[in-house]
């Protein structure tokens, strides 16, 4: 299916992106891809760097990874757990730059790794309205000197690795659609109805504009035709791995609320894996 609806559009870039061509059929990046067999991005949802528990999971994690460094850590928001009301912002600088000094605790991560930052639903300054701007800037200063390669992104974002196109959406859009359901089906299960819902209406957010509002000027950015490698959606309902349509749609679950578990996606072979931070 992901590849007849790309041969619509021929060689046209409709992803994203400084190229003008299409360049998921560049032989040059698929090679590249494959000879990068161990290569993988992590996804971690609700990264809530106010809490002690999650710091300490954060630091295992970095460790764990320094001598394997991944393409990428894409963590989601929301980055605090709790509101904190006029402080909030100031308290989650202060948080980021406090996980800046961890990450610099392991050279091989910060010469090699991506950190890639998607707001959630509550992190400043943007209204709770799709698609989200990016952390502001203030905010995400000390940190981006700190580390050079991270990148605050906005909420849809979409990652091109070589060949590979993922798209990655941090909000309860899992929870939104089972409670605005019309007809709630009677057979199969939540993560294969989403699938087929978000895949067959080609929208990061099939609902009412009452139920999931959008700035209508930048629906594009939620637009899922032709079809992505991956769908990444970071969402309170549990963990799960769908496959549809020849696309991976993929739900992390809640970092805090999941005895920290995680995905793990490998460009070369298109898998994405559970993994969890045990208990030391």
């Amino acid at each position: 299916m992901m590849s007849k609806c790309r041969a619509y559009f021929g060689n046209l870039n409709v992803f994203g992106g400084p190229s003008p061509t299409n360049i998921k059929s560049s032989a040059k990046l698929h090679k590249l891809e494959q000879a990068n067999e161990d290569g993988i991005l992590i996804f971690i949802s609700d990264v809530w760097l106010d809490q002690l528990k999650v710091q300490q999971k954060l630091k295992i994690l970095f460790r764990g990874y320094s001598q394997f460094p991944p393409i990428a850590f894409v963590f989601m928001g929301n980055f605090l757990s709790t509101q904190h009301g006029s402080t909030y912002a100031h308290t989650l600088k202060n948080c980021l730059k406090d996980l800046a000094d961890t990450i610099l605790e392991y050279p091989p991560i910060v010469e090699n790794s991506k950190f890639i930052f998607v707001p959630g639903p509550l992190d400043p300054a943007s209204a709770n309205i799709l698609p989200r701007t990016p952390l502001p800037k203030f905010v995400t200063k000390d940190f981006e000197e700190k580390i050079p390669t991270a990148i605050f992104a906005s909420n849809p974002c979409r990652i091109q690795y070589c060949t590979k196109e993922i798209v990655v959406l941090r909000q309860d859009m899992v929870t939104k659609l089972c409670r605005n359901t019309i007809h709630f089906p009677s057979s199969g299960e939540i993560p294969e109805h989403f699938a087929k819902t978000i895949v067959c209406q080609a929208t990061l957010s099939p609902l009412p504009l009452t139920v999931s509002p959008i700035y209508w000027a930048f629906d594009h950015a939620l637009t899922l035709y032709p079809l992505p490698d991956v769908i990444v959606v970071g969402d309170n309902f549990n963990a799960f791995t769908i496959e549809y349509m020849e696309c991976q749609v993929v739900n992390p679950g809640s970092f805090p609320k999941s005895d920290f578990s995680f995905k793990a996606y490998c460009p070369a072979t298109n898998a994405v894996e559970d993994s969890q931070i045990p208990n030391e």
